[in-house]
């Protein structure tokens, strides 16, 4: 069990480097757009690819938010129990969880697979098969499970479950 939580903390931390790049592109797309303008120009593509790099990047860094404790969370009746029932309750909770994720990841896999199979473009001058971004987007839900699933299955251990502040800075003693 080990080696697969640590392969999905290494797919985890590629999906996070892909996310980050999808954002360093989505910035270069709207410079480039707000260049185009100056000049009295549009580029009708930055509009089209940096709204899929958003929801690409939305989808890929949803999973490493719970690997690394930064996403939402309510905390208020957890922190009230005693340590047990507060694991048993997170483990409900991420059980659910685990529900909703596989539905999303069903609906855009069926989503993508029938852009593939039916040749769908975007309407745009582009004219960009669908399924390229959907499929980063179905990526991103699917290491959303995983790492909600490793995050259980550590949890239900009583294994270190969160990496808070793990990419921060040592500090000097």
């Amino acid at each position: 069990m080990n080696r697969t939580l640590t392969l999905i903390d290494r797919s985890s931390r590629l999906a996070e480097t892909v996310a980050v790049l999808l954002l360093f592109g989505y910035a270069a797309l709207m410079l480039t757009e707000v260049v185009a303008r100056a000049q009295a120009r549009s580029l009708s593509y930055t509009w089209e690819f940096s709204q899929y790099a958003m929801a690409a990047v939305f989808a890929l860094g949803a999973g490493p938010a719970v690997r690394m404790a930064v996403h939402v969370r309510i905390t208020l009746l957890s922190e009230r129990l005693p340590e047990r029932a507060a694991r048993v309750l997170d483990c409900i909770a991420n059980l659910v969880a685990l529900i909703i994720v596989a539905l999303i990841v069903q609906a855009m896999a069926t989503k993508a697979a029938t852009s593939f199979e039916r040749n769908i473009l975007a309407t745009s001058v582009t004219r960009t098969p669908l399924w390229i971004p959907q499929t980063l987007v179905v990526w991103g839900f699917v290491q959303l499970w995983l790492d909600l699933f490793a995050r259980l299955v550590r949890r239900w251990r009583g294994d270190v479950h969160e990496w808070r502040n793990a990419d921060a800075e040592p500090v000097d003693a």
